[in-house]
């Protein structure tokens, strides 16, 4: 089976390349003109297409008998509604005349159903849109839909999470939360990986893919265990940063001692967290949020950056 991957030079799409390539799949990488394709498992078969140029698509699936949309446009909100949305509007048109068997397409968790999407978020609302062109409409093809959580794991070359592992291997002594409370939902991205291929093998649907919902000192700890060095963690509890140190330095900031005020101590952040009923959810065996997170730091360290 021959499987366009849109996508291919990105975090996952390397992970699922390599995959493939170890499968009786015939991965086929599309790349638009400017990407590298450096990085690319070698002997990968490339193809160059962009999902604004129609003809480029259908030439791109031509032979295929499924793809892999991954492309998307994350944080140029300029550029979501014509790449997530009509570039993916662009790809379902050049399927159908392509008479694929399959398309599975990587949404987001805020995408899903039972997860109602952030309104503030440009990039979560593409996803939906973008997701009513493949389950609002009749295809001659099987949809399938992934909704991930945190990914973390190897080929992170955009060092996307990398801001987490940076602290802790810089540091001796960790204090969060520093300026953010936050909680965190992990998975591996072999877990996405495996369940793309889950759907390519037949097994169309909307999947989840979710670890356990985590909190800051379970998740920091876990990263400072797998990390060089010997970087401790020390967690404060939330209350007292809410009731000790923001009226403290909110009171350094009146008097001019601080620039900024205590309000930003107090801001929560949250990575990917879903409803108990939906945590740990994935249609194949998957792997621990721990070694989710271990693999990570350790690729880091094999090239080179701890």
């Amino acid at each position: 089976m021959t499987v366009l991957v849109t996508g291919a030079a990105g975090f996952i799409g390397l992970n699922l390349l390599a995959a493939l390539d170890e499968s009786d799949y015939d991965p086929v990488a599309m790349v638009r003109p400017s990407s590298s394709t450096a990085r690319l498992p070698d002997g990968i078969e490339t193809v160059e297409a962009d999902l604004s140029d129609p003809e480029s698509l259908s030439a791109a699936l031509s032979g295929a008998d499924g793809v892999v949309h991954l492309a998307a446009a994350v944080y140029d909100t300029a550029s979501m509604a014509d790449t997530n949305v009509a570039g993916t509007e662009r790809l379902v048109e050049a399927a159908t005349e392509a008479d694929l068997d399959s398309v599975v397409f990587l949404s987001t968790i805020g995408a899903h159903p039972e997860v109602p999407a952030d309104a503030d978020s440009t990039y979560q609302q593409s996803k939906v849109a973008a997701e009513e062109l493949l389950f609002g409409r009749d295809h001659p093809f099987d949809v399938s839909a992934i909704y991930p959580t945190y990914i973390f794991g190897p080929r992170d070359y955009r060092l996307t999470r990398y801001e987490h592992v940076r602290p802790i291997a810089t540091n001796r002594v960790l204090v969060p939360p520093l300026y953010t409370d936050a909680k965190y939902n992990v998975v591996h991205v072999d877990d996405v990986v495996g369940t793309i291929t889950h759907c390519l093998d037949g097994h169309a649907g909307r999947h989840l893919v979710t670890g356990p919902n985590l909190t800051n000192r379970q998740f920091l700890t876990t990263v400072a265990r797998h990390t060089p060095g010997a970087c401790r963690v020390v967690t404060v509890p939330y209350p007292v940063i809410r009731y000790g140190v923001k009226p403290a330095m909110d009171l350094l900031y009146r008097v001019g001692v601080s620039p900024v005020p205590g309000a930003g101590f107090t801001e929560r952040e949250d990575f990917g967290t879903v409803r108990d009923d939906l945590t740990e959810r994935a249609p194949v065996r998957q792997r621990s949020w721990q070694a989710a997170i271990g693999d990570t730091v350790a690729w880091y360290e094999q090239v080179g950056l701890l």
